[in-house]
C-alpha cells in the first residue's frame, strides 16, 4: 500500500489499520487528510465492528498528532486551510506563508 496521499506523521496511526483491514480480507482503497484530520476508506467484512471502531479513534486521534512529523499537535486554521500541526511547523507554514 502507498502512502502517498498520507501524511508521514499519520503513518503509525494508520498501518495498524492496514494491516487489521489485510488480516480481515478487505481492501484499502484511500489514505488521506482531509479538513486537517484523517480519512482511511476501506471495504471489509467486520461483523464485530472492531475496524471501524478502530478507524474512528484513529481518525479522532489524528487531529491530535502532527500531520509532518508525528509530534503532538493541534488542529489550526492556516488561511483557508486546516491543518494538524506541532508548533514547529506550524511555525514553518506561517514563515513560508
Amino acid at each position: 500500500m502507498k502512502y502517498d496521499d498520507c501524511p508521514k506523521g499519520w503513518w503509525p496511526l494508520v498501518e495498524p489499520l492496514i494491516k487489521m483491514v489485510e488480516d480481515l480480507g478487505g481492501k484499502v482503497y484511500q489514505i488521506k487528510e482531509k479538513f486537517g484530520g484523517l480519512r482511511f476508506y476501506y471495504s471489509c467484512n467486520d461483523p464485530d465492528k472492531v475496524l471501524s471502531q478502530a478507524v474512528d479513534k484513529a481518525e479522532k486521534e489524528s487531529v491530535t498528532i502532527c500531520q509532518e512529523c508525528g509530534q503532538p499537535g493541534e488542529l489550526d486554521k492556516d488561511g483557508s486551510w486546516l491543518r494538524t500541526s506541532c508548533d514547529t511547523h506550524k511555525r514553518k507554514q506561517r514563515e513560508n506563508g
